[in-house]
């Protein structure tokens, strides 16, 4: 019981490795606060939380909506008295050439991926300077750091909140406000098997990828989930602006 009596707020916790934090925190003792666009996946992670013992609340929100964020913060508030742990995951991916992506698409992946997060520091930042500290966690991308071709919009956005990661954490950590990335490869959820079948042969497409990575498979949602309780943890607490790779090893080949 790590995170026992701690208040989180977990975007894109409908699926994947929002999902997966969602259960682990609650596992851990954290109430849960899971947001996620489709309500009938947030549903689905509250009622799997709290079938077995564990305390979540599912809000639909959609990130790119500053407002929504905002009052998602304040209900959380309202409900449960604070924001100890903020995990802003949701996130999209968008695969064509720069030449091919639209304004449409890029303001898409913009407002998810980067004012999403943005908007979850924001105002938590106001919450947690309120109360004396409290930890963000934001999930990036490993390809906030190398680059994959058909990702150039995605890369730009992960590295936006690579850099605000690292902003946010000079500008608050003495205010007790721990601020940090995780930057995990590819994980099996359903964002990357909608990228499989992009291609011809998604069955190829994924050995492909695999072949990639050293320790020869996906990575798991739970491998992410894990590097989430450590960052939430005060095992952490030394920890400031990092942007923690999770991806199997394939970044260093």
């Amino acid at each position: 019981m790590r995170l026992n009596g701690k208040i989180s707020l977990i975007t894109g916790a409908g699926s994947g490795i929002g999902r997966a934090t969602a259960e682990c925190f609650a596992r851990e003792g954290a109430t849960v606060v899971a947001v996620d666009v489709n309500g009938d996946a947030v549903q689905a992670t509250q009622t799997a939380i709290t079938t077995t013992g564990g305390n979540c609340l599912g809000l639909v929100v959609d990130v790119s909506v500053e407002e929504q964020v905002k009052r998602a913060i304040a209900t959380t508030v309202e409900r449960f008295g604070r924001l100890d742990i903020l995990h802003n995951n949701a996130g999209i991916s968008v695969l064509k050439p720069i030449i091919e992506t639209t304004e449409a698409d890029l303001d898409k992946l913009l407002g998810v991926n980067f004012k999403g997060v943005f908007f979850g520091c924001k105002h938590g930042i106001v919450q947690m300077l309120t109360q004396g500290g409290g930890i963000i966690i934001n999930t990036a991308s490993e390809l906030g750091i190398v680059g994959q071709p058909l990702y150039s919009a995605y890369c730009a956005t992960k590295g936006g909140v690579l850099a605000l990661t690292r902003a946010l954490a000079t500008e608050w950590s003495a205010q007790n406000i721990r601020v940090n990335a995780i930057c995990p490869g590819p994980i099996d959820t359903p964002m990357i098997h909608a990228e499989f079948n992009v291609g011809p042969d998604s069955v190829a497409e994924e050995k492909a990828v695999v072949a990639t990575i050293p320790v020869g498979r996906l990575g798991k949602p739970e491998d992410i989930a894990r590097v989430a309780l450590f960052l939430a943890t005060s095992d952490a607490e030394f920890i400031h602006g990092a942007a923690i790779v999770a991806d199997g090893g394939k970044t260093i080949i």
